[in-house]
């Protein structure tokens, strides 16, 4: 029996539309392994949805809402506040106390870092960066879809610092994330340049020689088989050679492509840790909120994802 935990993200997405559009399937996974929405306490629910104070040890598809926090929120969908950007963040440091508590593997639904930024959370980025300072180790965001698998090698970071973060990127790190991944075996790794054709020789920029070069050494030390640099630009279209994984330089040189490629059954995967942690690739949609049009697409591959015969490790 797996143990899974579904942090709720902004009540005033999409969100709970997609948890009532997957509810057939988390009952029947609810069958076989645990399933906790870690949410807080407001007025958006789950119809039919049993809800826990405490986990129990049997299987089944529960909510769980997390204690100490005061009076009940009212939210409207499509209406995000500081609030709710609260409610969000609070929530998934819930669920990730419950991770460390039970050893769950976990689904993050999509919040807004602008809401959490405004509701006082300083410095949060993102997911991935929050569960890198919460487990204290490096951790590398994967968009994996049905033939694609992405790294970008810097985040969410604006394009103005990518060159400095590259240069203090954990490449070491990044070699064991990939070997120990379940979701990669042996895989054939091609890079992409940061700048336009690759850089050309050094004639549109030199990142690839003195930045990407270097630490794509460190991956073939440890005997991964890596190609490049690819001009971005070309590295995805029909006929480019394939391969099993993709480095991009910055955020959207790789989840452009990737999210025109695989559609709505993309699913990001955090690697550096000791579960598995995946997310939808989209975002909370609130302008279609309420609207009852959100696809589940995303939240359906997520759950696929963690209870499918995963390949043996490297």
């Amino acid at each position: 029996m797996k143990t899974i935990l579904i942090s709720e993200g902004d009540p005033t997405s999409i969100n709970y539309e997609l948890l009532e559009s997957a509810f057939p399937l988390l009952q029947s996974l609810g069958k076989h392994h645990r399933i906790y929405l870690i949410r807080g306490t407001h007025n958006q629910t789950v119809r039919s949805l049993q809800n826990l104070n405490k986990p129990i040890d049997g299987p089944g598809f529960y909510s769980l809402t997390w204690k100490g926090q005061g009076k009940s929120k009212t939210f409207a969908l499509g209406k995000p506040s500081s609030a709710s950007g609260k409610m969000a963040y609070d929530s998934l440091l819930a669920a990730l106390d419950y991770q460390k508590e039970m050893g769950a593997d976990l689904i993050t639904l999509p919040l807004s870092k602008e809401w959490v930024v405004r509701a006082g959370v300083k410095g949060f980025r993102g997911h991935t960066e929050t569960l890198a300072e919460a487990y204290k180790r490096p951790t590398f965001m994967m968009m994996a879809g049905e033939k694609l698998n992405v790294i970008p090698l810097t985040t969410h970071v604006p394009l103005k610092d990518v060159v400095k973060e590259l240069k203090r990127f954990d490449w070491k790190g990044l070699t064991r994330a990939i070997q120990s991944s379940p979701y990669l075996n042996h895989p054939t790794v091609g890079y992409l340049g940061l700048n336009p054709h690759a850089g050309e020789g050094g004639k549109m920029g030199t990142e690839e020689t003195t930045i990407l070069k270097k630490g794509v050494s460190l991956l073939q030390k440890a005997k991964l088989k890596v190609e490049g640099p690819l001009s971005a630009d070309s590295a995805f279209l029909p006929g480019a050679k394939p391969y099993d994984l993709y480095l991009a330089g910055y955020h959207d040189q790789g989840l452009i492509p990737f999210k025109l490629l695989e559609g709505k059954k993309g699913v990001n995967i955090t690697l550096g840790l000791d579960f598995t942690r995946v997310s939808p690739d989209h975002g909370t949609a609130f302008g279609i909120a309420g609207k009852g049009c959100a696809d589940p697409t995303g939240l359906i591959s997520c759950l696929e994802r963690l209870v499918e015969t995963k390949t043996k490790p490297i």
